[in-house]
């Protein structure tokens, strides 16, 4: 039967997101009914919203969701109803990437998450629609379209977590702060003696600075032009903090790495003139990794004979290499511990402040905004 319930509807690019009556469709096979707790407000929301990133109108955003399961589809095997759950990206599972147990690189990621393929269609298919006009409302942003009270969710999406979690707190881990931590956790894996510089202290930026502090890296570096969250980052591990506005930025950073620059560098803003300042800010043989997604069409801002000369390498990644269900109760397991502190960035806003809750993150008062329904 299908499911009566709210969610944030954006109905038109660059259009604000209203909370709308909506009817959902029934859960295919592989896809799970949830009562969504909380979801985490990402850039990404905004920037799908705003025509960034293509998308089908009208749409439900929200991919950082947390809630309880309600109903399982027919093939469904990770959930059974009354599961708490964290949700993150969406994967096809069976691609060569999926079965070497790396998700995050499915062949099939820019379709099952920004494209709304949902279990078993084949392109857009509406999750749903308007109560008050009958016109299609498309879901499955991220597997899930979590800015609802209730989501039809991509089993792909849905990690299990014990009875009692902190679904509010924790709804972020789905995706921004697993990005950053992930960067160095599961990728670049760093030794004590190394050094990196984070770009940009919104949740990636955070999650890569604890993932960092958490390595006990030698020097820990970040960049950013809001001096209170500077100033968070030093109380949180940070050994120099530089704001991007500085004319002497490079050399703060050189002189911070024994003059040569970082071994590493997190660049988490999006924005190319930042990716060629982290460009310029590591060593010979450094490394640059991109986390932040700026939507496509922007190029890469450097030389390559310069990449060549000085040995450097210049890479991307999505979702920090993450294997959510393996990677997510790790996280959860460093904030229990006091090392990936969620709650000294995050606010929890009700639903009907979504508003108020999207202008505290594009002020920068917020770093992560959290939706609760």
């Amino acid at each position: 039967m299908p499911t009566r319930t709210q969610a944030l509807v954006v109905h038109q690019v660059g259009a604000p997101a209203l909370l709308t009556d909506v009817e959902l469709a029934d859960p295919e096979p592989n896809e799970v009914l949830i009562r969504v707790t909380a979801s985490g407000l990402c850039h990404t929301d905004n920037l799908v919203q705003h025509g960034g990133i293509p998308s089908a109108f009208p749409a439900i955003f929200g991919h950082e969701g947390a809630g309880r399961v309600e109903a399982v589809g027919s093939a469904v095997t990770r959930v059974q109803e009354g599961d708490s759950v964290l949700l993150s990206f969406a994967t096809c599972g069976e691609c060569a990437y999926c079965k070497a147990d790396r998700p995050a690189g499915c062949s099939l990621f820019w379709d099952k998450n920004f494209m709304r393929v949902r279990s078993t269609a084949v392109g857009d298919e509406p999750v749903g629609q308007a109560v008050a006009t009958g016109d299609a409302v498309y879901g499955s942003f991220f597997g899930q379209s979590a800015f609802a009270r209730h989501a039809v969710v991509s089993e792909s999406s849905v990690v299990k977590v014990p009875q009692g979690t902190d679904l509010v707190q924790l709804a972020p881990l789905g995706c921004g702060l697993q990005s950053g931590a992930g960067a160095l956790l599961n990728q670049l894996k760093p030794a004590e003696n190394d050094s990196v510089v984070v770009f940009g202290l919104g949740a990636v930026g955070f999650g890569a600075l604890w993932a960092a502090a958490h390595l006990k890296l030698r020097t820990i570096i970040v960049v950013d032009l809001v001096p209170s969250r500077l100033d968070l980052a030093l109380s949180q591990g940070a050994t120099h903090a530089f704001s991007g506005s500085s004319p002497t930025l490079l050399d703060d950073i050189r002189a911070a790495t024994g003059g040569i620059g970082a071994q590493y560098a997190i660049e988490a803003t999006g924005v190319a003139r930042v990716l060629r300042t982290a460009w310029e800010a590591i060593c010979n043989f450094g490394h640059v990794l991109s986390v932040g997604n700026p939507g496509p069409g922007t190029n890469a801002p450097f030389d390559i004979n310069d990449q060549v000369n000085q040995s450097k390498t210049w890479s991307g990644l999505a979702e920090g290499a993450s294997n959510p269900p393996i990677f997510i109760p790790q996280l959860m397991r460093l904030h229990e511990a006091g090392a990936f502190p969620v709650e000294t960035i995050s606010r929890a806003y009700p639903v009907e402040q979504y508003e108020e809750a999207l202008a505290a993150m594009k002020s920068g008062k917020v770093i992560k905004p959290i939706i609760t329904f």
